[in-house]
């Protein structure tokens, strides 16, 4: 009779964790669901969210150095913010119109082009296939790929003064906010630790990396104008928002500049873009990054690739290019709670998950930590 209550015990347990597991899928599947139909809204305040981490330090920095009071030195953040976001704003809708005027000049030299390459490979000894370069043919599709791509970017920053007025508000209501986690939480509680580490965390990459993809969209875009094709400034400006998508993004801004100067001029100038952009990217991104930036994003790389996917797919474009600050957020608050901190080791880098480990009294599991296996007379003897 013991045996048979304590399996049904089992069994309802075993049942109810599956529920809350389903419970728990369900919930997940409609929060993505509204996420992703109310973009419109949720990409201004991620934006005005993401800059506020970013214009932080600069508010500190005039309240402590040049001693202004902190409602004049958020003002004055405020006016450089919305400076750069006009300003970026301009030069993308002015550099967009003219390129995408100039789209059905570049689809006609396209046909010419691909001919000439597939001469040019036969000529080398080497069999091509003809056919398999027949969606290639029409340029169409790939021109509105690329169209629809700095569309996207062309919309986003012309939100500049929604974007500018949520920030003005998460600025002011900073110093509050901080004084009420205090409040709620105590100046010592663990919690509150972990949550003011996370966002200097953030606050560290943002900084580094709003710095590191200015300087690779600068080169890139001087390299471009030297080699004569058109529209550097458009194509700098996509490296520099590109950049912030780890690995791949730099190689994902190279394909318009290389198919313009392509068609513009020649394949030796292409090729000469390719070399000298790839040079800049891997120079940055391979030796400054590393070194400025070190171990401090903690984030896998297949974390990173599967983010950029979710994100990308969830709004678009510009949910690629927050694809990691949205990431380590979301790390952040997995953190928190001891039920969801295998989620948080999951994706997290090697360094970080060592980090965590000692701190949260983590250790593997030994041989010698393991509970001996009950002999068959005790099993008996439990469930008799």
């Amino acid at each position: 009779m013991t045996g048979g209550v304590r399996a049904g015990m089992v069994r309802a347990v075993r049942s109810d964790g599956g529920t809350r597991t389903v419970v728990a899928l369900a919930a997940m599947v409609v929060v993505v669901a509204g996420l992703r139909l109310a973009a419109s809204f949720c990409l201004p305040v991620v934006t005005a969210l993401l800059l506020a981490v970013i214009s932080a330090p600069m508010v500190k920095l005039l309240e402590r150095r040049a001693g202004m009071r902190p409602s004049l030195a958020i003002l004055l953040t405020l006016a450089l913010d919305m400076g750069v976001l006009v300003a970026l704003a301009a030069l993308l809708a002015g550099s967009f119109s003219g390129f995408e005027q100039k789209i059905p000049v570049y689809q006609e030299q396209f046909r010419p082009r691909l001919e000439e390459l597939l001469g040019a490979l036969r000529r080398l000894g080497l069999a091509v296939d003809a056919s398999a370069f027949d969606p290639f043919r029409d340029a169409t599709a790939l021109m509105d790929v690329v169209s629809e791509v700095l569309r996207a970017l062309t919309q986003f920053v012309s939100n500049a003064l929604l974007v500018v007025l949520l920030l003005a508000f998460m600025l002011f209501e900073m110093r509050p906010l901080t004084e009420k986690l205090t409040l709620m939480l105590g100046r010592k509680n663990p919690q509150r630790a972990r949550l003011t580490r996370a966002v200097r965390e953030l606050q560290r990459y943002l900084v580094i990396k709003t710095w590191l993809s200015l300087l690779t969209g600068l080169l890139s875009g001087l390299w471009l104008a030297a080699c004569g094709v058109d529209y550097p400034l458009l194509w700098g400006l996509l490296t520099f928002f590109a950049n912030y998508i780890p690995s791949v993004g730099p190689a994902i801004a190279l394909v318009p500049p290389f198919l313009i100067a392509w068609l513009s001029h020649d394949l030796r100038t292409a090729g000469a873009v390719a070399a000298g952009y790839s040079l800049i990217a891997a120079g940055i991104g391979n030796v400054i990054e590393p070194r400025t930036l070190g171990r401090r994003l903690g984030l896998s790389m297949l974390a990173i690739f599967v983010s950029m996917l979710f994100w990308g797919w969830l709004w678009g474009p510009v949910g690629a290019l927050f694809a990691v600050p949205l990431t380590m957020m979301l790390r952040a608050g997995l953190e928190i709670d001891e039920s969801t901190r295998w989620i948080a080791v999951l994706i997290g880098s090697t360094e970080y998950v060592e980090q965590r480990r000692a701190e949260w009294g983590w250790r593997p599991i030994e041989e010698s930590d393991e509970a001996p296996a009950a002999t068959p007379k005790r099993r008996l003897d439990d469930e008799g």
